[in-house]
């Protein structure tokens, strides 16, 4: 690993010390069922037809019926149908949290609002957090992040890329569910668009726009890349 790789670990991994390896996967697990129960109750409240429109954007259903019924493949069409909306409309976390926040209890309202400012990116892997979790590179914003996922801490090696949506909670951050993994072919397509990109700031509004998730998903499903996915 690059000595300034290093010290960025060194650095970000020292936000965490003070708390034990269980403390803090005590923390992410509370919020990762949270997590589970928030999107679900998003889910619910989505249109069948909404939901069929979602999924039919990345190929998995005409607009009238599903394709699939692979857990895998489909939470990409729940991520999109989450946290994306067109022009005009609002996004279902958000309508979500508009029903829950006023009631919500300390731990969920953090969920919520962490949630609620989530960005799709590409990150590629640093190292390992001591005393938990991985270090991300974020290759389309800049910086670098923790995040606490005790699936991709456990397969997740030095230099793997990923796309997907993590939501800030506290001094780390959590996956939103649906983790792409960016394989060679895959690769060179996201090499071409970030090397394509003048500035950080152009590369930051291409994430941020709802049909860059959507493209990534349907390639993703096209190459086949979700069948190496298995959500622990």
């Amino acid at each position: 690993m690059a000595p300034a790789a290093q010290a960025l670990l060194d650095l970000r991994a020292g936000e965490m010390h003070g708390f034990s390896r269980a403390d803090i996967l005590g923390r992410y697990r509370r919020y990762r069922d949270l997590r589970k129960d928030i999107q679900t109750a998003a889910l619910e409240n989505i249109p069948h037809s909404s939901f069929l429109a979602h999924a039919k954007r990345i190929g998995l259903s005409d607009g009238k019926f599903l394709f699939t019924n692979d857990t895998v493949e489909l939470s990409l069409a729940f991520d999109l149908a989450v946290y994306t909306a067109g022009a005009g409309r609002t996004r279902a976390i958000d309508r979500c949290a508009r029903r829950r926040l006023p009631v919500a209890k300390s731990d969920e309202a953090l969920v919520l609002r962490a949630l609620q400012a989530s960005r799709f990116s590409i990150f590629r892997t640093i190292g390992m957090c001591r005393p938990a979790g991985v270090l991300l590179e974020d290759l389309m914003r800049g910086g670098a992040i923790p995040l606490l996922d005790e699936g991709l801490e456990q397969s997740a090696e030095p230099g793997a890329v990923f796309a997907m949506r993590v939501a800030p909670i506290e001094e780390f951050a959590i996956t939103c569910g649906a983790i792409v993994p960016i394989g060679p072919e895959m690769m060179e397509e996201c090499i071409d668009v970030l090397i394509g990109a003048a500035s950080k700031a152009e590369l930051s509004a291409l994430a941020d726009h709802r049909r860059f998730a959507a493209s990534i998903y349907e390639l993703a499903i096209e190459l086949g890349l979700m069948n190496f996915v298995a959500y622990r």
